[in-house]
């Protein structure tokens, strides 16, 4: 028994000193190692934290990353703030699916300079030959390739450049890259990197056709640079010129004209014939111009577009959808202001969308404003309320040379309150005084003289601008139509009328003809809104798979190359400069 009790006490106190004993035996074995064996972590989430408190990268092109600030620390919080692509357990696939993203970012439009591609490639195959003890450098590596990969995902998802730079409206640009991390994160974890632009990139068809198209101009943009057409005068069916050769093999690269056809030219190789002048009114056609055939300014401008020339268009084009705000299914109306055409579909997924020419603001005066709005009602037989600009600049200088002006044009003058079913006030003193004073605005009565024709299209906004037919249809036949004060003009607009009024009983296309030949003003307002969306793109590629370019009538591809060259060279002493325009109002 007492060899039992002193052996269970000896056992107790072995039990008590055990704690002690483990711990002198860890510190003799801890100092007993060299300082090459220690775990990395520690050392890697400090150098991890130090570097993106100073939202400074010296490794990569851009240095300063602070506008990607929020978005790597939740990255990397997300990880501990341990190595995402290097280290013990991170796999290679990762880190070559992040570099082939960057690598190909010029597939949606993007170039791969501004994500320091090459130069990663470089530092990851650099930290493939550092021991782990290397926490400083491999902290750089991996956080470079983070940075390098938010960048490129903010850039695929809303954009390059912010368009309230270019008085875009507020629904532009609203998608949120707050997530970028988030899905970054669950993209690594499931090594899935390669999903991510189909994720992250505009989910329009238009982006889409704009991505195949580009793919085929990069393919085109390797061979030889072409020589540029130059006529002395516009071209005209039948007419020679030495320069028929280069312009048939332009228009067969363009695939309006056969291999036969330019072979069988033979000895009137310089004669603008048949074939030539049928492939040009295709050309012509597709564009939006009138197809006669003749080679003018416009169409040899179209003729002479290379490849590179494209190129940037359609990166423009692609740079506009990130910026576009998501749409609900159902109608809406889309105008392209360069390219002077409506689309009206049915659905998102309409095939057959009701198109017209329309007119649109003056390039020098009275731009077209981009916007996003919903169509509340539209008026048959409206006033035309005159816009005060309008009427200062325009028709009192008339009006002081011809008593009659007013008269003669089916114009009134009613208070400034007045509502368009309001009579008329005709006992004014002085008629150019109560105008000037502001006292009463002028207002043209709906009939033939009526700028805004039978019907205006009303979906409220702060620039006052609308959809109207007008009764001067001569002007549908221009090529270039910059000719409104701001509003845009509808070629036909009795069928936008049935569009818009489609899924409402009471009105048939019987009904609407009364309706734009009646004596008064008739609102009717719509049971669903409508949304309306103007907006600039000098690339779109048509309901034919064809691309389409037009001319930049108002200067914003060359802002928008301005823009996105500061982007990515931000220390470059290049600003930003807005066109002054005139705000687009009456018509």
């Amino acid at each position: 028994m007492k060899q039992q009790a002193a052996l269970t006490n000896n056992q107790m106190k072995l039990r008590k000193s055990t704690p002690y004993l483990l711990t002198v035996l860890a510190l003799l074995y801890f100092f007993s190692q060299p300082a090459s064996s220690q775990s990395p972590e520690p050392g890697i989430k400090q150098a991890i934290e130090s570097l993106l408190a100073s939202k400074q990268q010296p490794l990569l092109s851009q240095a300063d990353f602070s506008q990607y600030s929020d978005a790597l620390k939740n990255l990397y919080q997300m990880n501990a703030n341990q190595l995402i692509w290097l280290g013990e357990g991170r796999t290679g696939k990762n880190r070559e699916d992040a570099l082939s993203l960057l690598t190909n970012a010029k597939a949606d439009g993007l170039n791969p300079v501004a994500y320091d591609a090459e130069r990663l490639r470089g530092y990851l195959q650099r930290a493939a030959t550092l021991p782990q003890s290397a926490t400083t450098e491999l902290a750089s590596y991996d956080v470079a390739l983070s940075i390098a990969l938010v960048h490129y995902a903010r850039d695929l998802h809303v954009g390059r450049v912010n368009p309230r730079d270019f008085d875009y409206p507020v629904q532009f640009a609203a998608k949120s890259a707050s997530d970028v991390a988030v899905l970054l994160n669950q993209y690594i974890q499931q090594q899935t990197l390669a999903e991510l632009p189909a994720v992250l990139a505009p989910k329009f068809k238009q982006y889409q056709q704009l991505k195949t198209v580009l793919a085929s101009y990069h393919q085109q943009n390797t061979a030889p640079q072409m020589s540029k057409l130059l006529f002395a005068k516009s071209l005209r069916p039948g007419e020679q010129d030495p320069q028929l050769p280069e312009l048939r093999r332009r228009l067969l690269e363009l695939g309006e004209l056969k291999a036969e056809e330019v072979a069988g030219a033979g000895n009137t190789e310089t004669l603008y014939d048949a074939a030539a002048t049928e492939a040009v009114k295709r050309l012509q056609q597709q564009q939006g111009l009138k197809a006669d055939g003749v080679i003018g300014k416009q169409t040899l401008a179209l003729l002479n577009q290379t490849p590179a020339d494209k190129i940037a268009m359609i990166e423009f084009a692609m740079e506009r959808l990130r910026w576009m705000p998501e749409l609900p299914d159902g109608p809406r109306i889309f105008v392209n202001i360069p390219a002077f055409q409506l689309w009206a579909f049915n659905s998102r997924d309409d095939q057959q969308p009701l198109t017209m020419k329309v007119i649109v603001g003056k390039a020098e005066k009275n731009q077209t404003p981009v916007l996003w709005e919903e169509m509340k009602y539209l008026e048959f037989m409206p006033y035309w309320n005159i816009p005060k600009s309008i009427m200062d600049k325009e028709m009192l200088p008339k009006l002081l040379s011809d008593e009659e002006f007013l008269a003669n044009q089916d114009i009134e003058l009613v208070g400034r309150n007045a509502d368009d079913d309001e009579d008329a006030d005709e006992n004014q003193d002085s008629i150019v005084d109560e105008i000037k004073s502001g006292r009463v605005r002028a207002r043209q009565r709906p009939g033939s003289n009526n700028p805004l024709g039978r019907v205006k299209f009303i979906f409220p906004n702060k620039a006052d601008v609308y959809l109207h037919d007008t009764p001067g249809k001569s002007a549908f036949n221009r090529d270039r139509r910059d000719l409104s004060h701001g509003c845009v003009r509808v070629a036909e607009a009795e069928k936008l009328a049935e569009f818009v009024l489609g899924d409402q009983s009471d009105w048939d296309q019987q009904t609407i003809q009364q309706a734009m030949a009646g004596p008064k003003t008739q609102r009717v307002s719509l049971k669903k809104a409508i949304p309306v969306l103007f907006f600039y793109t000098t690339a779109f590629v048509d309901r034919d798979d064809k691309p389409r370019f037009y001319p930049d009538i108002y200067g914003q591809d060359e802002l928008l190359r301005s823009a996105l060259h500061k982007a990515s060279a931000p220390n470059a002493e290049q600003a930003l400069v807005s066109k002054s325009t005139t705000p687009g109002s009456g018509g």
